[in-house]
């Protein structure tokens, strides 16, 4: 049936058991793709029939239908003409993983980060009622979304506005790991309500008993079951804002969903339709396992030889040093697993702390704990983190806090695309007054930072990619701005950070062949810089190279090219990195390919500039 689909409005004119047989048709399409290409698979997997019943109920796109993160819209691309399109999910040049609005009409909300599409759909809606426009606007919220601050506050705003919106909750007791925090337990008090049970229970077993009309008198006792039950459980939290409250609902029955949409559709002031559904649903491995089949790398990839998963390595590091000092702890943002953190919680289960998807405030609690006597550790990816940027500065900075950010997912990612580039933290953290700033090359590198981090009075950010090159750990300790010179060389000088020192050695040899004799500086600290260090190299070759997977605009290069304006050297600096843009999605590889931050790559860009630099001082 996918591939007969032209639009969603196609779906009107199936039958419940053709809309059923539609249902498995996407959950096998899901399967089959996302174990080859990757991507979020439980999430969409619980989201088939819900995403089904609102493309049969509202007319997309003239009605706007916005997923908050995105992690459940690949239904939603299959629904609206993507379908041939889908086994380039998450490729270069192919579908985005998550919603994109240069991609389709249909996708009204670009998004990638979690508790944006109250608010977005709030303004879109004030927006067509002064343009007169009579239009639908839907939210599909996740309850992990829910425990991040922003819902609230568009909540508060829609409850007060009388505006015409529809908030769907997909509630699936999961976001990336399991929810935490007093709303997850509310939703699991509106689920699971002994009164409500009761009553379902009664009212099936009167409707097994009734001869001839008993499938009409379901639909009907099934509409008063709901009345009867929203007046009992009631809503509160949601009514108390100002919002209607439907529900819960069975979000596998496209059928009540329907007929709930239809009725949301006549309310004059915004709705909160409650929505209970499975994770993972269709898939037993997802379903007994739904934080892990959340966002998934290809089954069947074997892993890259010599390296290691960073988040992991961090944790590993943290547990043995937590147990002799009783001062660490670790905080996350709903990202336990992906972080690596999950093993910490094992091992120290109170100094632990998943707040939800609150960046904000996990930034400030650790400020606090800080500023007690704790030495916190913020483990948080990169795209997240900038989300607090302000409680970065204002409560941890300013307080000269010692919290340690742990950022994983730094640089180029790959597939996931523009919404999670790590390329940004350095420009943003450089601006920070007394933030320490640094990127390790390897394993041994990682283990030695977190050790300066716990030996200082005030903040500090570590930042690396998802693998980590093995080894090195047997390297003597690090003082504070400490660089490496790794290679000599009298031509050039290439001051490299993390992931990028490997890629400037093979540059180096490259240009060696070519006759270049080119240094090679594993220069760690970003801020602050290792001045006796850049001063010798400065004074040195004829080109001074800076070599960054993050935007040179504020990075690492204009820290450099800053130090030496304000000191009057006169080197010439050539900064590679990326660029000031979006990166599309593809493979980190591919990327690096496309930004030439490969080896070779790098040392063409290198070998011309020198020719140039030579040229115009008469050495060439």
């Amino acid at each position: 049936m996918l591939e007969e689909l032209r639009s969603p409005l196609d779906l009107r004119a199936l039958t419940e058991e053709e809309l059923a047989s539609l249902a498995d048709e996407i959950r096998e399409v899901l399967i089959r793709v996302v174990s080859s290409q990757g991507g979020h698979l439980a999430s969409n997997l619980g989201a088939v029939e819900l995403t089904i019943a609102l493309h049969c109920v509202f007319e997309a796109p003239e009605d706007k239908i916005l997923f908050d993160v995105g992690h459940q819209a690949y239904v939603h691309k299959l629904l609206t003409g993507r379908y041939r399109q889908f086994s380039t999910l998450r490729q270069k040049g192919g579908l985005s993983g998550f919603p994109r609005v240069q991609e389709s009409r249909y996708d009204a909300f670009g998004v990638g980060h979690a508790s944006t599409a109250i608010s977005a759909a709030l303004g879109m809606a004030r927006a067509y009622r002064l343009r007169g426009e009579k239009r639908h606007v839907v939210a599909v919220v996740g309850d992990g979304a829910l425990t991040g601050g922003m819902c609230y506050e568009a909540l508060n705003d829609a409850g007060g506005s009388l505006v015409p919106l529809i908030v769907v909750l997909n509630d699936n007791t999961m976001s990336i790991s399991p929810n935490v925090g007093a709303l997850s337990g509310y939703l699991t008090h509106l689920r699971q309500s002994g009164v409500y049970r009761s009553m379902k229970r009664a009212l099936r077993n009167t409707l097994q008993h009734v001869p001839l009309v008993g499938a009409p008198l379901l639909r009907l006792m099934e509409w008063m079951r709901d009345a009867v039950k929203t007046a009992l459980i009631n809503g509160k939290f949601f009514e108390a804002l100002g919002l209607e409250y439907y529900g819960p609902i069975d979000g596998h029955d496209i059928a009540r969903m329907r007929e709930t949409f239809e009725r949301a559709k006549q309310a004059e002031g915004p709705v909160l339709i409650h929505v209970v559904t499975q994770k993972g649903k269709g898939y037993i491995p997802a379903e007994d396992r739904p934080d892990k089949f959340h966002g998934v790398a290809p089954f069947y990839v074997e892993p890259t030889s010599g390296t290691a998963d960073s988040g992991k390595l961090a944790a590993a590091h943290l547990i043995e040093r937590a147990r002799a000092d009783q001062r660490i702890a670790v905080i996350t943002a709903a990202m336990p697993d992906g972080t690596g953190m999950s093993a910490f919680a094992k091992a120290h289960p109170r100094r632990f702390f998943d707040v939800g998807i609150a960046e904000e405030h996990a930034v400030t609690m650790a400020s606090g704990m800080a500023l007690a006597g704790m030495r916190p550790f913020v483990c948080i990816y990169s795209t997240f983190l900038q989300r607090a940027y302000d409680q970065i500065m204002m409560d941890a900075c300013l307080n000269r806090a010692p919290v340690v950010f742990l950022l994983d997912r730094s640089g180029l990612t790959g597939p996931d695309g523009e919404t999670h580039q790590g390329i940004f933290d350095l420009a943003y953290l450089r601006q920070m007054p007394g933030l320490a700033v640094a990127s390790p090359r390897d394993e041994g590198d990682l283990y030695r930072l977190i050790e300066v981090a716990l030996s200082l009075s005030g903040p500090m950010a570590i930042r690396y990619s998802k693998e980590c090159v093995a080894g090195g750990a047997d390297r003597p300790p690090l003082r504070l701005g400490e660089w490496e010179e790794l290679r000599a060389g009298s031509d050039v000088a290439v001051l490299a950070l993390g992931r990028m020192v490997a890629a400037a050695l093979a540059a180096a040899e490259l240009l060696e062949g070519r006759g270049v004799s080119c240094a090679v500086v594993d220069a760690r600290f970003v801020k602050p810089l290792d001045e006796a260090m850049l001063a010798h190299m400065a004074d040195a070759p004829a080109l001074l190279v800076t070599l960054e997977d993050n935007v040179t605009s504020g990075g690492f290069g204009s820290a450099v090219q800053e130090w030496l304006c304000a000191r009057e050297k006169a080197a010439s600096v050539f900064m590679l990195g990326v660029p000031d843009e979006f990166i599309p999605q593809a493979s980190v590889q591919q990327q690096l390919e496309m930004l030439g931050l490969t080896p070779r790559a790098i040392a063409n860009a290198i070998y011309a500039r020198w020719r140039e630099t030579c040229a115009s001082t008469n050495d060439w």
